[in-house]
């Protein structure tokens, strides 16, 4: 699977911006030398082989966290934040319906990702289901930054108080990938 290169600059760029440059350049010390070229010469639409940004997401887990994915949930969110930046995305996401904006997210998947699809199952008031499918070799902490991903576009969505997991989880034993997004009295 290829993905667009502003996961892993996104990434970097939060990582330095959170931890700074000394914990990115312990990060990028511990991957190899294609991931470390990527880092530092990639162009946001580039695209690239998934496998880059996991092994990226490995060292990051490893150096920063306790390897149970919440520092690539962190990276997913930020991701999206990077992504929901400009004004007029901003704008329409606050003036329109949140299931209509969820299902247009959702229908951006092959933008961002050669492979695979994502799809919401179920939306009301409260839930919201949304699957990815169709990807050949599905990776856990690639599912974790999809769980903060899911969080951070349900909230610019307008669901305040939402809470994203991993429900169903292929690369753990799951015969699908699905997260639920839930809101928070």
């Amino acid at each position: 699977m290829q993905i667009k290169a502003q996961g892993i600059l996104n990434a970097s760029t939060w990582i330095k911006s959170e931890f700074g440059q000394p914990a990115l350049d312990k990060i990028l010390d511990d991957c190899s030398p294609r991931v470390r070229e990527r880092c530092a010469t990639a162009i946001a639409i580039n695209w690239h082989p998934v496998e880059e940004f996991i092994e990226f997401l490995r060292s990051a887990e490893l150096v920063l966290g306790t390897n149970d994915g919440k520092i690539a949930e962190h990276i997913g969110e930020e991701g999206a934040r990077a992504n929901l930046k400009g004004a007029l995305v901003r704008m329409t996401f606050w003036l329109a319906n949140p299931d209509f904006l969820m299902r247009r997210v959702t229908g951006l998947w092959r933008q961002f990702n050669d492979e695979g699809q994502m799809a919401i199952l179920h939306a009301d008031n409260t839930v919201r289901k949304i699957e990815v499918s169709g990807v050949g070799v599905p990776n856990w902490l690639f599912c974790c930054t999809i769980t903060g991903w899911a969080r951070v576009t349900t909230q610019a969505a307008g669901v305040t108080n939402s809470f994203a997991r991993h429900t169903e989880c292929r690369a753990r034993g799951g015969d699908q990938c699905i997260w639920e997004i839930q809101s928070r009295p």
